[in-house]
């Protein structure tokens, strides 16, 4: 009897401050995640002020296949026998790659990284999550920095909604219970809170001494975090200042602005890219691709979570598209909605409309584009003087004109009148 061969060892890369090792079989996928966690990573020791002084690798499996009851993407922290740890993300959808979720994952797992670095945990011991106040914070403040930030309706929305809370009620909010309205006020005032920290006197010294408490305390303790802050003991409203400030100026710079039509349809294209197939006993058959695969996806065991990114999306691009866009990104993010709510509801219609729509307007202002592009290449830098001689005829009255209205017109300009 011949043995079975055994497998091969997988396929990894690793990235350039070699802390992550990307396990995939496609070495340009694992170039892509490899270049997109260092800079995630680069940005978050910038927020921070820290060195890049990590200890435990950070592991990155992206699978094709989910395992029964498992979420699309899971993080953890492995301590082995020896004492030696590692943090893993395991991903089993690699269309999470796309969106800011599988961001948040990164940021869990350099917070996990630094608040155990020190003194892991033994072997087969309980460890203490990152608050997720504290990812949404880093994400929605990656994500104003290159120009993707709060946008002007949303602003407006936090302005109604009244003053920051207090903060011993935001630390125990639960964000996962909310809808995408509520959850990007949520992010924006993570971010803001974050931003009002970082600017207090003790600044990065004392946000990163709160992180590297984290697996001791209570998290969602408020007074453990403002020890950490002594100028916040004699003057505690400064922080509700320093927060609503920090909210402001975030979103200054955008209240005005809206993203170009290109930028729009590319940004809504990004979201749209999504596929699922028609039958789940079949995934390999029959994937229904685009926007008509939102009602198959809200069907699944997993839509509701993965709809509500996409509701996420789409707000945050209904708030800064194009005028023109807009009212074709705000009904998608209706229907994606709707659908969270009611999977079963028939929305080919609408969808189908809408598509159309926007093929319509993309269509149209892409002729436009391409006509004023030839315009603009075409037109004569030099006069063609082939008109001179209508130029240098006699005038008689205006225009050359000398009908009786132009002569009394000429005759009140005489008067003065």
């Amino acid at each position: 009897m011949i043995p079975a061969p055994t497998p091969g060892p997988l396929e990894r890369s690793v990235s350039a401050s070699r802390q992550f090792v990307i396990y995939q079989a496609d070495g340009t996928i694992r170039s892509k995640v490899a270049r997109k966690v260092e800079d995630i990573k680069t940005e978050w020791l910038k927020t921070l002020q820290i060195k890049d002084e990590w200890k435990s690798p950070i592991v990155i499996q992206l699978s094709t296949f989910a395992p029964p009851g498992m979420p699309r993407m899971r993080t953890a922290l492995f301590i082995g026998d020896g004492g030696e740890s590692k943090v893993q993300i395991d991903v089993f959808d690699l269309a999470a790659l796309r969106g800011g979720e599988f961001d948040l994952e990164v940021y869990r797992a350099l917070c996990l990284e630094l608040m155990y670095r020190k003194d892991p945990p033994k072997a087969g011991k309980s460890y203490h999550q990152p608050p997720v106040w504290l990812l949404e914070a880093f994400l929605e403040d990656a994500r104003t920095k290159a120009g993707d930030g709060i946008a002007a309706g949303l602003y407006e929305r936090i302005i109604e909604s009244g003053p920051p809370p207090k903060l011993e009620n935001f630390l125990k909010e639960r964000p996962e219970m909310m809808d995408a309205t509520t959850r990007a006020i949520y992010r924006a005032r993570a971010m803001a809170l974050l931003r009002a920290f970082l600017a207090m006197p003790e600044g990065t010294k004392g946000f990163v001494t709160w992180i590297l408490s984290l697996p001791v305390i209570n998290a969602a303790d408020a007074g453990k975090l403002l020890a950490n802050f002594p100028s916040l003991i004699d003057q505690p409203s400064n922080l509700s200042k320093q927060w609503a400030l920090s909210l402001a100026d975030a979103s200054a710079a955008k209240r005005t602005e809206s993203l170009t039509m290109s930028e729009s349809v590319r940004r809504l294209a990004l979201i749209l890219d999504i596929g699922a197939p028609a039958d789940p006993k079949k995934p390999n058959e029959d994937l229904v691709s685009g926007p008509m695969a939102f009602p198959v996806i809200a069907r699944t065991k997993n839509g509701k979570f993965i709809l509500g990114h996409k509701t996420e999306e789409l707000l945050r691009l209904q708030l800064a598209a194009h005028p023109l866009i807009r009212p074709i990104v705000e009904e998608y993010q209706l229907i994606v909605a709707e659908l969270m709510g009611k999977p079963k509801k028939n929305m080919e219609k609408r969808l189908t409309k809408n598509m159309e729509l926007q093929k319509a307007v993309t269509d149209r202002y892409s002729g436009i584009a391409d006509y004023m592009n030839w315009f603009e290449a075409a037109k004569l830098e030099t006069p063609s003087q082939e008109f001179d001689v209508i130029l240098e005829m006699p005038s008689n009255g205006a225009n050359g004109r000398s009908d009786p209205i132009t002569r009394y017109l000429n005759d009140l300009e005489v008067r003065g009148w």
